[in-house]
């Protein structure tokens, strides 16, 4: 399967998981746990249509880094829809880590009480809930940086990527590392987080560059 018809799969999913979103209550999807002004809340658990959802992006996320490569053109200067594609993979990170990081607190509750529910949210605190929240959270960074930095050393754009029709590849062409892609990925992170006006700083818009390909020696190029 082509990488344009991958794009449109990517973005049916996410048009579809959008329009159920705005039908469906607001559950919690993964883990929660918060203090507010004295007041103890735990919540989490899961869902069979949004781990329906996540098998459907993790098939279609591997069809595309084991895909033919695609024929790379120009270099690709909008960095606006760079800082897009990284949250579309973001949303698309999500809906694959939170229904699965969601597992764990569902069957420990389960064990815990001997009812099942696919959420459940209580105000009284258990043993274990610190425990709970720190492997979901180990469990969700592990899975976003998985989820960016693969793609760069298959030599693959990521899904988000994809569909904005843009490639990171390095400048010798030599293939990305697993040391440098985790290093790129991680302050990516930094870049589209932490300021917003981070990505428009050092452009080279006729190399398809911003300041963190000029530190890793990569640039983007357009997906024919």
């Amino acid at each position: 399967m082509r990488m344009k018809e991958l794009r449109w799969l990517f973005l049916a999913v996410l048009a579809v998981a959008l329009l159920l979103s705005f039908m469906a209550e607001p559950v919690t999807f993964g883990i929660s746990q918060q203090w507010t002004n004295g007041t103890y809340r735990f919540a989490g658990g899961t869902h069979p249509v949004a781990l329906a959802f996540a098998l459907i992006i993790v098939v279609l996320y591997l069809l595309l880094m084991f895909a033919p490569p695609a024929t790379l053109g120009n270099p690709f200067p909008g960095v606006f829809r760079r800082l897009v594609a990284f949250w579309l993979d973001f949303v698309l990170a999500m809906m694959v880590v939170a229904p699965f990081m969601g597992v764990l607190p569902t069957l420990t509750e389960w064990k815990r009480t001997g009812q099942f529910e696919w959420n459940f949210e209580r105000t009284t605190h258990a043993p274990g809930d610190g425990w709970l929240t720190l492997a979901g959270l180990t469990i969700c960074f592990a899975g976003l940086v998985f989820y960016y930095a693969f793609p760069l050393t298959r030599c693959r754009p990521s899904p988000g990527a994809c569909i904005a029709g843009y490639q990171i590849v390095r400048d010798d062409g030599v293939s990305i590392n697993a040391r440098t892609a985790l290093l790129r990925t991680l302050l990516g992170f930094l870049a589209a987080c932490a300021a917003y006006l981070a990505p428009f700083v050092a452009r080279d818009r006729k190399k398809g560059k911003f300041w963190l390909d000029m530190v890793f020696g990569t640039r983007a190029l357009t997906l024919r």
